[in-house]
């Protein structure tokens, strides 16, 4: 008798915690697919059109590693406008140009991460608005290690940290 109440005690504190059991999302990132670029960034080969864009579908996964907090600040606090190209070239030892033009004045934060879903760079800019490329210089970082793809994470920012475009894409070091 003990043991059969021993049983329906167990049941019912297991049916009492099964619905607080939780269930993480899980995201699988394709690290191998980057549109690759030469040193006057024209595409070189097949482009992957769900990187470099504003990933609106995406836009949880993409601002998961966009939580740090950037010391910049802008004036203006309205939403604007993002043109932007894959970084060139692409792959390359270490240093990658990124041409973006942001209609307004804005903030912007990058994020790269490994494979391994760690993070090895990242950073925060005030961009004034208009055309303007950005130098990423990773050749001197341990944490970027050679013939490895990296993802990077990027999200544009009005005055008053409301995100309105956000995106990823792959770049590839290799030395």
């Amino acid at each position: 008798m003990k043991k059969i109440g021993f049983a329906i005690l167990s049941l019912a504190l297991l049916i009492a915690l099964l619905p607080s059991c939780k269930k993480n999302t899980v995201y699988i990132v394709d690290y191998s697919s980057y549109t690759p670029t030469d040193k006057e960034c024209r595409v070189t080969g097949t482009v992957d059109t769900t990187q470099w864009v504003n990933s609106v579908l995406n836009r949880q996964q993409d601002t998961a590693f966009l939580i740090f907090s950037g010391n910049i600040s802008t004036a203006d606090s309205a939403a604007g406008t993002v043109n932007l190209s894959a970084p060139c070239p692409n792959p390359s030892n270490g240093f990658f140009i990124w041409n973006v033009n942001p209609q307004r004045q804005c903030k912007l934060k990058v994020v790269c991460i490994s494979t391994a879903q760690d993070i090895v760079y990242y950073n925060a800019y005030a961009l004034n608005g208009g055309p303007v490329t950005l130098g990423f210089d990773f050749r001197s970082l341990t944490s970027f290690r050679t013939d490895s793809n990296y993802r990077m994470y990027f999200g544009f920012y009005t005055s008053r940290d409301s995100l309105y475009y956000s995106g990823h894409g792959d770049i590839r070091v290799v030395r």
